[in-house]
C-alpha cells in the first residue's frame, strides 16, 4: 500500500454539504450522507455501539469505498486512516490496523471520499439524560450526542466562556459565530442574533473555547 500524506488546516478545508436523515426504531438509528468525490465533509457521533461511548470506524460506517479517509482534530493537527478495501482501516502508516479507533460520542471527524459514496453511520440511540464530554482549550470538533439538529442556543451556556466561538462550514467557507455572555450568539457583526443557527442532524462543527472544561448536553427528546 502506498503512503498517503496530507496536510490540512483547521479552517482550510473545502467540503460539500448533503442533506442527512435519521430513521430509528426503538433506540437504533443511522444517519445518511451522500459524499463528494475528493470533497471533505463533517460527520459526528450521534450514535454509539452497546459497549463504547462512541462508534468505531470498522463497525458504524458504511458506504465507505477503497481510500476514502477519516481524520480526527487532535489538538494540534490530524490523525488520518484510511480505508482499504478488503482490508479495513488503517493508520497514515498503512500498517497499523484501525477499525476499532473510536469515534466519541457527541465528537465529530473530517470525512473524505476518494470517489463519491453514500455514507451511512449507525449505531443505537443513547437513552442517557445527558452526555458529559470535556473541552479542550482552543479548537474543537463538537456535534450534539443525539440524533437531532441542535441550535447554538442548545450549548449548554455554563461550558462557554465570553466571545467563545461556533465556526460552521456553510458550503462553500465558513460562517462564524461568537457567544457574548449574557447576551447570546451573534454573527461576525456583532449586531445579528444567531441562537437560532442550526447545526443539522448528522453534523458538527468547530467549537473555539478559551477555557475548556466539561460540557454537558442534556436530551431533548
Amino acid at each position: 500500500m502506498k503512503k498517503l500524506v496530507l496536510t490540512a488546516a483547521v479552517l482550510g478545508f473545502a467540503a460539500s454539504i448533503a442533506s442527512a436523515q435519521v430513521y430509528s426504531q426503538n433506540i437504533v438509528g443511522y444517519s445518511k450522507k451522500s459524499l463528494i468525490a475528493e470533497k471533505f465533509e463533517i460527520i459526528s457521533a450521534q450514535f454509539l455501539a452497546s459497549e463504547t461511548n462512541g462508534i468505531s470506524l470498522g463497525n458504524a460506517l458504511s458506504g465507505i469505498e477503497d481510500q476514502d479517509q477519516v481524520l480526527f482534530w487532535n489538538g494540534a493537527g490530524y490523525d488520518v486512516y484510511t480505508y482499504w478495501a478488503g482490508y479495513g482501516w488503517y493508520d497514515a502508516s498503512a500498517t497499523v490496523e484501525s477499525d476499532d479507533v473510536l469515534i466519541p460520542q457527541g465528537s465529530s471527524v473530517w470525512v473524505k471520499s476518494s470517489a463519491g459514496s453514500d455514507l451511512t453511520v449507525a449505531g443505537e440511540v443513547t437513552s442517557a439524560d445527558s452526555v458529559t464530554n470535556t473541552l479542550s482549550a482552543g479548537f474543537n470538533m463538537v456535534a450534539s450526542p443525539y440524533p437531532v439538529a441542535m441550535k447554538l442556543s442548545d450549548l449548554p451556556v455554563n461550558a462557554l466562556s465570553d466571545q467563545d466561538q461556533a465556526i460552521i462550514w456553510n458550503g462553500a467557507g465558513y460562517d462564524s459565530y461568537t457567544y457574548w455572555a449574557g447576551y447570546g450568539w451573534y454573527d461576525a457583526s456583532a449586531t445579528v442574533e444567531s441562537d437560532d443557527v442550526t447545526v443539522p442532524v448528522g453534523g458538527g462543527f468547530w467549537l473555539s473555547s478559551a477555557a475548556g472544561g466539561q460540557i454537558v448536553f442534556n436530551k431533548s427528546f
